[in-house]
């Protein structure tokens, strides 16, 4: 039965994660809305129309509103162009092709679906193809942590990241946002930089470059990983100059003999420093490869890449620049009830205090990985909006699953007897049920989407969220 524990939760898991998403597109009507529908029309645009403008997708979609409240699904101006990056279309194009064949079949067998590239078919599959992939990263995460803890300690941990992280919110209600496939690209990636002998093969330089270019198209923050293999490198280059044999001889007596040992070990340390140059220029221009079309798509669409709107709208909003380097909110990010990371979602704090505490056998790792940790947070902290915009707790940090996952496990691991195991499954699973509550405020409008709220009316609306959340329900 334990052996095969970590299965049943995978299954369970997943049966939960699509359940939830087919009943609130079935009670919606649809699966794109707000920001999803940046990522999802130049797709549709592109392969019916032939060019990246989506008025005529907006204008098209503007005319539904969901069944389920009547909330419009376009309520802003409609733009020209899409100021979102076009990772998230190419990653989810080969489910929207499924979509295109689903409808043909259903039209075939008597249905009468428009074969538009709109319809709710097309849309269906998008979003199960953004939650497909999100549950193969978590499966990556699961991959990674089993090669340094036992299978139930990482079983545990990414199902504490599943259900217990704003992860959990855009795999089932708002799938047609880029965290998913964000989440599924960087745990791709980390894996590949943990797991493989990048550093001596091509192929995986070459993959592990592809893969941080597109995750980068998908979110441009997602460049900052590109930190870890950089710091395995150096790290690996560290252990080679302060190997005790090659220390050894430097301080025995300069004989001849010992001159050119030493000299050996210089070559040896020069050799070894150049590979991992070179396999870091390899990964680098294939990364760098796969952003020029979207640079050449903004300067297509705005003149300039100064022009586009993520670029102005901070100026236009009153922020100044759009980003303030020198005055990051790292506190507010992580620790203020307006969407901060440990006070929405605490189990990611024990999972940082997991990553620093971490066993022998994978500290360096841990540590590497907790940089790459640190400067999402000083990025996201010096954006202008540093609260994510209308967002379910520290949405931005969803690419850092894996991450969390190893630092759960690495918790975990440290409390071997079987009562800590218990306790260790007593407090994920509070913090998955906290999770839970916090979506029913958030999807109830109980705390408001794009707006501040305090610490103390964040932990208070948890006591009364059921009863609000019911009759909120039952009263659209």
């Amino acid at each position: 039965m334990t052996k095969n524990l970590p299965k049943i939760l995978f299954i369970t898991a997943s049966i939960i994660t699509v359940g939830i998403f087919l009943l609130n597109f079935y009670l919606v009507g649809f699966g794109v809305f707000g920001d999803g529908l940046g990522y999802y029309t130049p797709l549709r645009s592109l392969i019916f129309d032939g060019d990246f403008r989506i008025s005529d997708e907006y204008q098209y979609l503007a005319n539904s509103a969901s069944k389920f409240g009547g909330g419009l699904r376009v309520n802003n101006e409609i733009p020209e162009y899409s100021k979102y990056t076009m990772g998230v279309g190419l990653v989810l194009a080969p489910f929207y092709f499924l979509g295109h064949l689903f409808t043909l079949i259903l039209n075939s067998l008597g249905w009468d679906i428009d074969a538009n590239g709109l319809s709710w078919s097309y849309e269906l599959f998008y979003c199960l193809g953004s939650i497909f992939l999100g549950i193969s990263g978590l499966i990556l995460a699961y991959k990674t942590a089993k090669i340094y803890f036992s299978p139930l300690t990482s079983a545990l941990a990414v199902i504490g990241v599943w259900f217990a992280t704003p992860l959990t919110f855009y795999l089932t209600l708002e799938t047609s946002m880029s965290h998913a496939v964000s989440q599924f690209l960087i745990s791709s990636f980390l894996y590949l930089c943990l797991t493989t002998s990048w550093i001596k093969l091509r192929k995986y330089q070459i993959l592990m470059g592809l893969i941080l270019g597109l995750a980068v198209l998908v979110r441009p923050q997602n460049i900052l990983f590109a930190s870890v293999p950089v710091l395995i490198s150096l790290w690996q280059i560290f252990l080679l100059k302060n190997n005790p044999k090659i220390n050894q001889e430097k301080e025995q007596i300069l004989t001849e003999e010992n001159k050119l040992n030493i000299k050996h070990n210089n070559s040896l340390i020069w050799t070894e420093s150049k590979k991992y140059l070179i396999s870091l220029i390899w990964l680098g221009s294939f990364s760098l490869l796969m952003l020029i079309p979207q640079i050449l798509v903004y300067i297509s669409q705005y003149g300039s890449l100064t022009n586009m709107p993520y670029m102005v709208e901070a100026s236009e909003r009153g922020h100044g620049s759009s980003f303030h380097w020198f005055q990051p909110q790292i506190f507010n990010v992580l620790f203020s009830g307006f969407r901060g990371l440990f006070i929405w979602h605490p189990l990611l704090l024990l999972a940082i205090i997991g990553l620093i505490i971490s066993p022998k056998k994978i500290r360096p790792l841990n540590w590497i990985l907790l940089i790459a940790f640190l400067l999402q947070v000083y990025f996201i902290s010096s954006w202008w909006s540093w609260w994510q915009g209308a967002s379910f707790g520290g949405r931005m940090f969803c690419n850092c699953s894996l991450i969390f996952t190893l630092g759960l496990a690495s918790l975990w691991e440290q409390f071997k007897e079987r009562k800590w195991l218990i306790y260790s499954s007593i407090i994920t699973l509070f913090f998955m049920l906290w999770n839970g509550l916090l979506v029913m405020q958030y999807e109830s409008a109980m705390i408001p989407p794009e707006e501040p709220i305090s610490i103390s009316q964040l932990y208070q609306n948890q006591l009364f969220v059921i009863p609000f959340f019911l009759n909120h329900v039952f009263n659209r």
